[in-house]
């Protein structure tokens, strides 16, 4: 406690051999990090103190001048965990390389913001990045979708429309929740893949497509084609280049700068600041 009146924010562990609710509850009042009895598991002692480093390591990012995140603000990636560097590094490297390239991660994890941030840092930033969420669609609209259709090619297609690999000509296609396609759209995407063309649903004729293809999935698509619910070549088309999205709770250090982020990008005018008690909730959260 007089640490904390003294303005200190270190982390504070307390060890004890007193496992009584009292004490427990006083070391928490009194602004401790964790509280561990005595006897200890040292793995448990371990990610305690661990938890604690994070922990002052973001105060200190907090009471630096321009608060936390720094330059990185400004970007889509942001964090300053060795899990996000490594990502930056490789959307660096790939960016560059016209290949396809499959982003994995659970849902939520920001698949879609690295692959804005691999078609802004491509040759192809000046054309169309066209997102599609494969999992949204019916299955007897995704061919539509996709490759587009002609005028009155089926019931309620009263104008023609170019679908998404038109759209995305000379760009970036983002095909979110690429898993929860079913098996023929998967063998017709492929063959677009392949022939760098497509063809209209209700049409005779082929476009030529050129298009820069990053997927993502949830999924494991692995243990997928094992399961014969993906198929083999496609999956190899697409993961040219494989990039892993860590969860927030494997890099808590990152939600500082993260939050500052979305508050400069949506504070229109006014300068916005997390409370720090606040701030602290959602860290242990």
């Amino acid at each position: 406690a007089r640490l904390r009146e003294a303005g200190n924010r270190t982390a504070v562990v307390m060890l004890t051999g007193d496992d009584t609710a009292a004490t427990a509850t006083a070391a928490a009042r009194g602004g401790a990090f964790h509280y561990v009895t005595k006897p200890f598991q040292p793995n448990l002692l371990c990610d305690a103190v661990d938890l604690a480093v994070r922990h002052t390591a973001v105060h200190r990012d907090l009471a630096r001048p321009g608060g936390p995140g720094g330059d990185e603000t400004s970007g889509l990636l942001v964090g300053r965990s060795q899990a996000m560097t490594e990502l930056r590094r490789m959307v660096t490297k790939v960016a560059g390389a016209n290949v396809s390239v499959l982003v994995v991660g659970e849902s939520g994890t920001g698949k879609e913001v690295v692959a804005r941030a691999l078609h802004q840092a491509s040759t192809r930033s000046r054309k169309p990045f066209v997102p599609l969420n494969c999992g949204a669609i019916p299955e007897g609209l995704i061919d539509s979708e996709l490759f587009g259709h002609t005028r009155g090619a089926f019931t309620g297609a009263t104008s023609a429309r170019p679908g998404v690999f038109l759209e995305a000509d000379g760009g970036t296609l983002f095909l979110d929740e690429s898993g929860d396609m079913p098996l023929p759209v998967q063998a017709r995407l492929l063959r677009a893949l392949q022939e760098r063309e497509v063809r209209a649903v209700g049409s005779d004729g082929v476009r030529a497509v050129d298009v820069r293809v990053i997927a993502a999935t949830n999924v494991d698509l692995g243990k997928a084609v094992q399961d014969q619910k993906f198929r083999a070549d496609l999956y190899f088309r697409l993961n040219v280049v494989n990039l892993r999205v860590p969860p927030l709770r494997d890099r808590p250090e990152d939600i500082p700068a993260l939050i500052a982020t979305l508050l400069a990008r949506h504070a229109d005018t006014r300068t916005l600041t997390v409370d720090e008690e606040a701030l602290e909730v959602m860290m242990m959260y």
